[in-house]
């Protein structure tokens, strides 16, 4: 049963997609729970819209007002920095890919209500090292690396993904997602994103862009979760964007992700009041429940919440599609001797950096650090795929249950 504080979240996201201010509650609220929830959720700077004409008193008022003016601040400073990002782009006749969240941004009313974590573009293979060293010589910002198809740049608190794959992981499905959207080049189209306007800026096409939303939410959901942000971007795009649902609706189902979106869709319907196209089926009422309840307690992307233990292994498992214990001990195997691919990326084995005749050095200072330095979470996460079979079976039902 989904508390009072929940189910005003809930209510205030419902009056947002239907164009209605949210009144005040007659009920009495536990509003520090509410801000909690907003700001796990990354939607605190939308519900002070909803609520501002009545939330003006003290320390909560100040709280949620807050969110909105960082926003504000955060635009601000994303403007000025894509600008200068676009224009050494520019100089050097490099096309990059805008995505996302500066793009969903704008299909709400307010985009600032729309908050975000960074700047995601692409960009070509062959571009890598320009761009780099426009944000490091020419920007001077700072850099991070932990996925060979993402390089992270930032500077103060803001942050650009470069990614030289639109995206970058399998799901639990055999269809080759990667190959799939490295064809962003041939679904793009000029736009303005924060307000910046480039010969070499792009946006993808808005079908494209779609695809794209729905495949990274069912990531996240088979990774660990996700918010409902994501789930309001669905109505923000279907009802801002004219898209082609024949087209859509023969690609999702070659992607293996049509039963998924009509999830999504149908939990959309039910959440927020809203009408969404393609026809599903009515939702279970348990499943419903469930999913709610989890859908809070994941955050924007279930990053805190612990009952997504064995959310890696079972994703792997359900992708073998080769019974249970093949599939539990190649993974194991993985956890013991990653790869020379995996390993380099991680800062102490930098010595393995064109070098891979080192690695079986490096899987013996692996297992020692491990050893010495955190032994239970490593015993943990080898032993995951073989001593946790109940919990990586629930794991692998409840992905099955969005259809996927």
């Amino acid at each position: 049963m989904l508390s009072a504080e929940k189910k005003f979240v809930l209510k205030c996201l419902s009056d947002y997609c239907n164009n209605r201010k949210t009144e005040k509650p007659e009920e009495p609220l536990n509003f520090e729970e509410v801000l909690k929830l907003t700001n796990d959720q990354s939607v605190t700077a939308l519900v002070y819209r909803q609520c501002e004409s009545w939330m003006n008193y003290g320390f909560m008022n100040n709280e949620f007002r807050n969110a909105v003016m960082q926003e504000g601040y955060f635009t601000i400073n994303r403007t000025l920095i894509l600008k200068e990002f676009a224009g050494h782009m520019e100089a050097r006749q490099i096309p990059f890919i805008c995505m996302k969240g500066s793009i969903f941004r704008d299909y709400y009313d307010i985009p600032e209500i729309r908050t975000m974590g960074d700047i995601d573009i692409v960009i070509r293979q062959e571009d890598k090292e320009a761009v780099d060293d426009i944000f490091l010589n020419d920007m001077q910002f700072a850099k991070f690396v932990d996925n060979h198809a993402v390089w992270s740049y930032y500077i103060n608190a803001i942050e650009f993904e470069v990614h030289n794959h639109m995206f970058y992981e399998h799901l639990t499905s055999d269809f080759d997602y990667i190959d799939f959207f490295d064809h962003i080049f041939e679904h793009m189209k000029h736009g303005k994103v924060f307000d910046t306007e480039s010969e070499y800026l792009y946006i993808p096409d808005d079908n494209w862009h779609f695809l794209y939303l729905m495949t990274h939410t069912a990531k996240h959901i088979v990774n660990k979760g996700s918010g409902f942000r994501a789930y309001l971007d669905m109505v923000m795009m279907c009802r801002r964007c004219d898209l082609d649902w024949i087209w859509l609706e023969k690609q999702l189902d070659e992607m293996n992700l049509l039963q998924f979106t009509k999830t999504c869709f149908a939990l959309c319907e039910k959440w927020f009041d809203a009408e969404m196209p393609l026809s599903h089926e009515k939702i279970d009422q348990r499943f419903f429940q469930k999913i709610t309840e989890k859908t809070f307690n994941d955050g924007t992307f279930g990053l805190t919440n612990e009952d997504n233990e064995g959310a890696h292994s079972a994703k792997e498992i359900t992708r073998d599609n080769k019974g249970y214990w093949l599939p539990a001990i190649k993974l194991t195997l993985y956890n013991l001797f990653p790869p020379y691919r995996d390993m380099v990326l991680v800062p102490w084995y930098s010595f393995l950096k064109g070098r891979p005749w080192l690695l079986p050095f490096a899987w013996v200072y692996k297992w020692i650090y491990c050893l010495f330095h955190k032994p239970a979470h490593s015993w943990m996460k080898l032993t995951e795929p073989l001593m946790k079979k109940k919990t990586i079976e629930k794991r692998e039902n409840y992905i099955k249950d969005w259809g996927l």
